[in-house]
């Protein structure tokens, strides 16, 4: 087990955990075992908190994960009069204006272009392709692919490997946020999805037989308010 499913596994047992003493606590105070007052201002915040952190040790700050860590701390600042969710909602437009063009700069505007030749030329085999407010799709006619990160944020991603090349077992991540991502595989593949969700979901359709002597695609998805399927 590598780091990324460790920390992936702690992060879901903390927030299973959470929910267990949660309706413990609520079952012992309607059948009057004791009165416990676990609801502050912003409580509810922690169900966004709590997993949002996890997976940014697991994915980074630059990520969905973070920024809906951000998200759920602002807005349990605001139940305290710490923030104003008003001018958060001024704000946020410009605000994403400017983010999205400092990734621009920093990326360049052809990052996925870039990305590919590195991928063909062997330096840097995984690929990230990110779709913000817009769709993408992207495929591999022929090419060896060697894994990579798939990112939707209130947009569409496809990618199609019906036609790659896939020798050697490989890893997708894939985050949709607001958005939906669509993955096509090859038929000489085995699949293995594992998904972390928050009114989201994901969804295996390409189900097979496992066949040992095929490689395997190894999926982890995490969809919040977005959805994931594999075909």
């Amino acid at each position: 087990m590598n780091r990324n499913e460790r920390v992936s596994g702690r992060t879901g047992n903390l927030m299973g955990i959470l929910l267990i003493v949660v309706g413990i606590i609520i079952a012992g105070n309607v059948l009057d075992f004791w009165d416990v007052s676990i609801f502050f201002r912003g409580w509810w915040t922690l169900f966004i908190i709590v997993p949002c952190a996890g997976n940014v040790r697991r994915y980074g700050l630059r990520t969905g994960w973070g920024a809906g860590l951000i998200v759920g701390i602002l807005l349990l600042l605001s139940q305290w009069s710490l923030f104003s969710v008003g001018w958060a909602i001024k704000l946020a437009l410009p605000v994403l204006l400017i983010l999205y063009g400092l990734y621009v700069i920093g990326n360049g505007a052809h990052f996925n272009h870039i990305a590919r030749e590195s991928m063909a030329a062997g330096n840097g085999k995984r690929g990230s392709y990110n779709a913000f407010f817009s769709g993408q799709e992207t495929n591999f006619p022929g090419e060896e692919f060697f894994g990579a990160n798939v990112t939707a944020v209130f947009g569409g991603s496809e990618l199609d490997l019906r036609s790659a090349i896939i020798v050697e077992d490989v890893t997708i991540d894939v985050t949709a946020i607001f958005g939906g991502v669509e993955v096509y595989l090859p038929d000489d593949v085995n699949v293995k999805l594992t998904s972390t969700a928050l009114f989201g979901a994901a969804e295996n359709s390409a189900k097979r037989a496992d066949v040992p002597e095929w490689p395997t695609v190894y999926i982890r998805a995490t969809s919040i308010f977005g959805g994931v399927e594999i075909f």
